[in-house]
């Protein structure tokens, strides 16, 4: 007989799925059109929704731009976060700079965006900046992640044998907008180039 209450487990699963496919629709339409350009209507069809799918998942397009912007900062995170560990594992023998090298090359192969990712990102950012309401809770989001990438970044010093020569909040201030400028790059050069990366690195450290 067939179950006349869903199980919980599945329900969200599938709610997750959803959820997933209509913010990966987004992107491409975001990166397309604009925020303002793409329609509810145009992602459900994409993602294979109805305007209810969107809705039950979405108070509205801000949410779902806030949500997007979330997932862009998690998964680069994950990245970094992977990309330490590799630091973390490797032969004593290296170098500072070695490990510099070893850490930003696999954060490029983890956490390396493609045109549409970085252009939706763009966007994101912009669309956030022009809603008053979107504001105030990016901003609650960013500096919880800026916190949790301090740790990090504490962290990947220890496992490369360096320390800042400048105050650590600016350099976290001087990480961030690097990476920044080297993801606008990409976006006409179509490569993630580590090395202006790595320069910086290396100026504002030096060997415990």
């Amino acid at each position: 007989m067939t179950d006349l209450i869903p199980d919980p487990g599945r329900v969200s699963a599938r709610r997750t799925l959803t959820r997933e496919k209509l913010m990966t629709a987004a992107v491409t339409a975001f990166a397309e059109r604009g925020i303002v350009g793409a329609s509810v209507e145009e992602i459900c069809e994409t993602a294979g929704f109805t305007r209810g799918a969107f809705y039950s998942n979405f108070t509205d397009k801000d949410a779902l731009v806030l949500a997007l912007i979330q997932q862009n900062i998690q998964a680069q995170y994950a990245a970094a976060e992977r990309a330490v560990a590799v630091a973390k594992s490797a032969p004593d023998d290296l170098t500072a700079a070695e490990l510099v090298t070893l850490t930003l090359d696999r954060f490029d192969v983890i956490g390396g965006q493609g045109r549409e990712a970085i252009t939706t990102q763009q966007e994101l950012l912009l669309h956030a900046a022009r809603q008053p309401a979107l504001r105030e809770p990016y901003m609650e989001f960013a500096d919880a992640c800026t916190r949790q990438l301090t740790t990090l970044i504490t962290e990947a010093l220890v496992a490369t044998r360096l320390e800042f020569t400048v105050p650590f909040a600016e350099a976290i201030e001087l990480l961030m907008a690097t990476h920044a400028h080297v993801q606008r790059l990409a976006l006409f050069t179509g490569q993630h180039d580590p090395q202006l990366m790595r320069t910086l690195i290396m100026a504002i450290t030096r060997p415990v």
